[in-house]
C-alpha cells in the first residue's frame, strides 16, 4: 500500500465558533520557538478549553488520523486544546494536522526528538489537566473525562484509562509474551504510561521539563508513587503491539535501554514497579511455563541488543512500525 496516496477525510467542523486558533509554531535551535498568533490561540483555547492534549508526532501519516477521530469523536465544542508537534517529519503528518483546520493546534520542529517535541507541546499548550499521547495510539475524550474525575476524587497527580493489549491477529509467540507482560506490577499496579497518561498540575510541577531521555512513558511513571497514580477502570484504550517477532524484539530492546539509562541517571525513583517471581507468576494460574520461556528469551535478545546499542553509543530510535500498520 502506498501510504503517501492516502486520503484524508477532514472531520466535521463542531461549532462555527471552535474555541481553538489554527496556530503553526516552527522550531528555531538557535532561538526555541518562532510564534506565529500564539498569543491569540493561547487565549482562545485557555479560556474554554477544560483539557490540553499533546501529541508528539514523528513520521505519523499512518496513524495520526485515526488518533485525531477517536479524540474528537465525543468532544463538546471548545472542550480540547489538541497540540500536535511533528517533529523531524518527511511524510504527510503535518498536512493531515492541517487538515483539521482550527480543531488542532500544530507545532512544527525540524528535529526528530520525542522529549524536544513533548517540551515544545507544553510551551504551547496552556490548560490542565494536561493529556500526552502517542500518535499511535487511540482513546476517546469520554475516558479522558473519566480519569480526570478519578484524578479529582482521589487525589492523584497522574492518571490513564485501563490498558487493554489488542492481541487480534497476533501469533502465538506474542500472545505468550504479552501474557506475561500484562502480569508484571509496571501493567498492573495503576499503570500510568503505555502512549498515553494525564499529569494535573502539581503533577506537572514535579516533572518540570522531559528529560533526554528513551523512555519519557517509563519516567513519567516512576516519578509517582501507586498512591499517586489512578486508573479509570470503567474506560479503556487500546495498546497495539508489535505485529512480527523483529518488531517485537526492537520495540523491547527500546525499553530495556531506556531502563539502564534511567537507572543511570536516576537511580531508582519512588514509582518504580516492584519485582515479581516466576513462582507468584505460575500461581496466578494466567501464564504457563511456554509463556514464561518465550518472555525470557525475548527478554532476553532485547537486552543483549540493548547492551551492545549502549557500549556503541548508538542512541537511534528502536520504532517498531508494524503495530503502525493500517487497520480497518
Amino acid at each position: 500500500m502506498d501510504h503517501h496516496h492516502t486520503e484524508v477525510e477532514r472531520p466535521k467542523q463542531r461549532n462555527s465558533d471552535m474555541s481553538f486558533a489554527k496556530t503553526s509554531l516552527q522550531h528555531d535551535s538557535g532561538a526555541g520557538f518562532r510564534e506565529m498568533g500564539r498569543g491569540q490561540s493561547a487565549a482562545l483555547s485557555g479560556s474554554k478549553a477544560r483539557l490540553s492534549v499533546v501529541i508528539p508526532a514523528h513520521n505519523e501519516e499512518r496513524v495520526l488520523a485515526r488518533c485525531l477521530d477517536a479524540l474528537l469523536a465525543d468532544a463538546e465544542a471548545g472542550e480540547l486544546e489538541i497540540v500536535v508537534v511533528a517533529n523531524g517529519c518527511v511524510d504527510r503528518t503535518i498536512e493531515i494536522a492541517k487538515s483539521y483546520g482550527d480543531q488542532v493546534i500544530l507545532v512544527e520542529s525540524l528535529e526528530a526528538s520525542k522529549h524536544a517535541a513533548l517540551n515544545a507541546g507544553d510551551e504551547a499548550a496552556s490548560v490542565f489537566p494536561r493529556v500526552y499521547l502517542d500518535a499511535d495510539i487511540t482513546v476517546s475524550t469520554s475516558a479522558i473525562r473519566s480519569v480526570m474525575d478519578e484524578m479529582e476524587r482521589t487525589g492523584a497527580l497522574a492518571g490513564a484509562p485501563r490498558a487493554v493489549v489488542d492481541l487480534n491477529d497476533s501469533s502465538a509467540v506474542i500472545r505468550s509474551f504479552y501474557r506475561v507482560w500484562c502480569e508484571m506490577p509496571w501493567f498492573t499496579d495503576n499503570l500510568v504510561g503505555s502512549g498515553v497518561y494525564v499529569l494535573s498540575a502539581a503533577g506537572h510541577a514535579r516533572l518540570g521539563a522531559f528529560p533526554a531521555i528513551t523512555n519519557d512513558d517509563q519516567y513519567v511513571h516512576d516519578l509517582f508513587r501507586s498512591a499517586e497514580r489512578v486508573v479509570s477502570r470503567s474506560q479503556q484504550f487500546f495498546v497495539r503491539p508489535p505485529r512480527t517477532m523483529r518488531g517485537l524484539i526492537k520495540r523491547r530492546t527500546r525499553t530495556l535501554l531506556g531502563q539502564r539509562e534511567m537507572d543511570r541517571r536516576f537511580g531508582r525513583l519512588p514509582g518504580r514497579a516492584a519485582p515479581i517471581s516466576v513462582m507468584e507468576l505460575l500461581l496466578r494460574r494466567r501464564v504457563n511455563i511456554i509463556d514464561l520461556l518465550v518472555y525470557g528469551v525475548i527478554t532476553k535478545v532485547a537486552a543483549f541488543g540493548a547492551i551492545r546499542k549502549e557500549r556503541r553509543g548508538d542512541s537511534s530510535w528502536e520504532r517498531d512500525d508494524t503495530s503502525r500498520e493500517k487497520q480497518d
